[in-house]
């Protein structure tokens, strides 16, 4: 399940940063490179890593990352230029970064547990 979850959140962050890059909603470069790059961090956690702590780990922090970014843009794009309506983009670091640690800490990774172990591998 997680790893469902970071490969539909990379593939979301690479089309919004493709979109970014197009200047649909008058978005400079800037912002379509960092979700191209954050996308590219989940693709490579989601298709390439096998270590499944690792990928925990990793959507784990990106969503923290995803988080502090929109918090602290926020108040700086009201403070420059007024007001900060930049349509989907404000969503999907808001969600994806509440969905990627709740992600990183709920969700199953896909693997059976042997009997009576919990997720840290640590005896009930």
């Amino acid at each position: 399940m997680l790893r469902l979850y970071v490969r539909v959140a990379a593939v979301a962050l690479l089309m919004t940063g493709v979109v970014g890059f197009s200047n649909l909603w008058g978005l400079g470069p800037l912002t379509g490179f960092y979700h191209v790059g954050v996308g590219l961090l989940f693709a490579y956690a989601g298709f390439l890593q096998r270590d499944v702590a690792t990928v925990r780990h990793m959507v784990g922090g990106l969503g923290v990352l995803l988080l502090v970014v929109k918090l602290a843009s926020f108040p700086i794009g009201v403070a420059w230029f007024g007001s900060f309506d930049r349509g989907p983009f404000e969503a999907t670091c808001l969600v994806l970064g509440l969905g990627s640690v709740l992600a990183a800490r709920y969700l199953s990774d896909g693997t059976q547990s042997s009997g009576g172990s919990s997720r840290d591998g640590r005896r009930s």
